[in-house]
């Protein structure tokens, strides 16, 4: 890592999947931008994760941090904001433990990104018998699925025509469909609203939108992403929503309050969590 923040920072949540976070990782090391470091946000995985982490990234050429929280239930949130806190990066890309992103993923997201800008990335779905295949492998350099793979979803997301992207992708001053797992912030953005909320934490979704919102009502736009900044969704059983909840209320509340800064952000995190283990060249630091 060089003396001066890299272009950006991949913030990885994860959960006890390290067979899935391995891929996800692979698929990092690959990337066409190298300018770039790895935080792998743990909320609270057993011991298999950081093995994982710390074979796959080792020495390599990105600077990489694996910070961890106790595991006391599903806090996203801050586990988030533990691995942006740990970043010096202007820019912070927040992916999910299972999905495998583009060679191009992180020089999409530094084109399409800037300063009042957010960007939203797409994803395609594996179809389960791929999923099990690339579990099961070794990583292949440069694989990416075919549009034509039988069973998979949202098949347009793995076409990779990034100037007409550029082209399709104008920036919107609301949008509803925010997807967390595939998301870039401006650093400075993501602090002025205080990062993510948690008062989300405890119960699955919205935490993604109450950030978005936040941002939108400070006047940050969304573009969203075309033929670009694209991931592989990994097959496994998917939460569904059903109902009503306290989230739902809360989101409402953010919307009708017109919230700019997170109730419980970044700004009011304790001092729980600690870096398990980093490259040489990774300057970051909690507190």
């Amino acid at each position: 890592m060089s003396a001066t923040a890299p272009k950006a920072a991949i913030i990885i949540s994860t959960y006890n999947w390290p067979a899935a976070l391995r891929l996800v990782l692979k698929s990092l090391l690959g990337q066409s931008e190298g300018d770039v470091e790895v935080i792998v946000a743990d909320d609270g995985s057993k011991p298999e994760t950081s093995a994982v982490v710390s074979a796959t990234l080792g020495p390599g050429r990105m600077a990489w941090c694996h910070v961890r929280q106790e595991d006391t239930g599903f806090r996203q949130s801050r586990v988030r904001n533990l691995g942006a806190r740990v970043s010096s990066a202007p820019l912070l890309i927040f992916i999910d433990h299972d999905t495998v992103a583009h060679a191009d993923f992180v020089a999409d997201h530094l084109r399409l990104a800037e300063d009042g800008v957010f960007v939203q990335g797409k994803r395609c779905f594996l179809p389960p018998g791929e999923t099990e295949r690339l579990l099961k492998s070794d990583w292949e350099g440069g694989w990416w699925p075919s549009p034509w793979m039988r069973g998979l979803g949202n098949r347009k997301n793995a076409v990779h025509l990034p100037r007409l992207g550029r082209w399709l992708a104008s920036a919107k001053s609301w949008e509803t469909s925010i997807r967390g797992c595939n998301l870039a912030v401006r650093r400075d953005d993501f602090m002025a609203v205080d990062g993510f909320d948690e008062l989300y934490d405890g119960v699955w979704g919205r935490e993604d939108s109450d950030l978005a919102y936040r941002l939108f009502h400070r006047g940050v736009r969304c573009r969203n992403a075309a033929f670009a900044a694209l991931q592989a969704h990994l097959h496994h059983p998917q939460v569904k929503r059903t109902g009503r909840d306290r989230l739902d209320d809360e989101l409402d509340r953010t919307v009708a309050e017109r919230r700019v800064k997170a109730i419980q952000g970044l700004s009011q995190m304790g001092a729980e969590g600690r870096i398990v283990a980093s490259s040489p060249g990774f300057s970051g630091k909690l507190g």
